[in-house]
């Protein structure tokens, strides 16, 4: 019809619920593995800074947080 536009419409894809866990377990995974990497940066950053003040400038500027390098208790 002139006038109206046609948008496509979202299809839903049935995934079984064994795919839906697998891929749930996947990203938690990834989400752990990302939370672990941060800790060992904020712990390096740490470990290189002046002192406090810049360790706090630098994990900021990097968007790191420092209390997760803390609680992680990781080995750089």
């Amino acid at each position: 019809m002139p006038g109206t536009s046609s948008r496509p419409t979202a299809v839903e894809h049935a995934l079984p619920e064994a795919d839906l866990a697998e891929f749930a377990e996947i990203r938690s995974a990834e989400r752990a593995e990302a939370a672990r990497r941060s800790a060992v940066a904020a712990r390096i950053v740490a470990g290189h800074a002046t002192d406090a003040a810049d360790c706090r400038n630098l994990l900021a500027m990097l968007g790191l947080d420092a209390e997760a390098g803390k609680l992680a208790g990781v080995q750089t």
